[in-house]
């Protein structure tokens, strides 16, 4: 009898208790950067969101009997949460890897370690588009970089340019090393258009933003299953480009000053 009151408890719901609903109804409906903190100084997590309220909402009201151990220690733990805004999604996130990196939070495993920089590089061939990274671009044309997470930016890339090379395949019938986090190496693809070459170089440079956008529309995806993947591997790309972007400023601003 006492196990089934106590099964229909509520869950506890321990950053309402201690921080008050009316904190998480302050917070502002912005992009930005978090930060769980623990008793003094201790910074435990750090994430970014593209709706500060929503997610830090979702904490509040997590419950404690269905997430996982490593997050019921997380919230068991906080005392207070602070923010940053951010001009927008991409920035929040460029800057939670930065915080990451340099503040190395005990909850954070992902990121912890700066993502690797290597170099992209490419062959626009008449036929066919010839795609590497690392030690496999050192024989390309063409390169770019070394780029910051550079291994993350070219599986999406493929994928985009795979559907593009075979508009009436299915993305089911993507080849197997393509679906993954890491692409193969190098890999050639029967792709090409006028102005791909040029496309490539502004992508990565951080000068134009349209690969992305002309790669999906030489296919012309319709399938659900298909829309919802390129549009991830887009905003991927997008995500990448506005880093690539923001890192040409100071230059600009510097007048071309190395």
């Amino acid at each position: 009898m006492e196990t089934g009151q106590l099964l229909l408890l509520p869950p506890v719901r321990p950053l309402s208790e201690r921080l008050g609903r009316g904190f998480f109804r302050d917070i502002p409906e912005r992009p930005g950067v978090y930060f769980l903190c623990g008793p003094g100084d201790g910074v435990l997590y750090v994430g970014k969101a593209k709706n500060l309220r929503r997610r830090l909402g979702s904490y509040r009201s997590a419950q404690t009997d269905r997430v996982p151990r490593k997050i019921r220690r997380l919230l068991a733990a906080v005392v207070r949460i602070h923010w940053d805004e951010c001009p927008d999604e991409p920035t929040a996130l460029a800057r939670e890897r930065e915080l990451i990196v340099t503040l190395r939070p005990r909850f954070n495993t992902a990121g912890v370690r700066p993502a690797p920089r290597l170099a992209l590089g490419w062959n626009a061939g008449p036929g066919a588009l010839d795609l590497a990274i690392g030690d496999a671009a050192e024989g390309m044309p063409r390169r770019s970089g070394p780029l910051r997470g550079a291994p993350a930016l070219h599986a999406p890339l493929l994928r985009l340019a795979w559907g593009a090379a075979h508009p009436t395949l299915p993305l089911t019938a993507l080849p197997s090393p393509l679906r993954g986090r890491r692409a193969p190496a190098n890999v050639r693809l029967p792709l090409a258009f006028p102005d791909l070459d040029g496309l490539l170089a502004g992508f990565l440079d951080g000068s134009c933003a349209e690969l992305p956008g002309r790669l999906v529309a030489l296919r012309g995806e319709s399938h659900p299953f298909g829309v919802s993947w390129q549009r991830r591997d887009v905003e991927r790309l997008t995500e990448a480009h506005a880093a690539f972007a923001a890192a040409r400023e100071p230059s600009a601003a510097d007048g071309g000053a190395p």
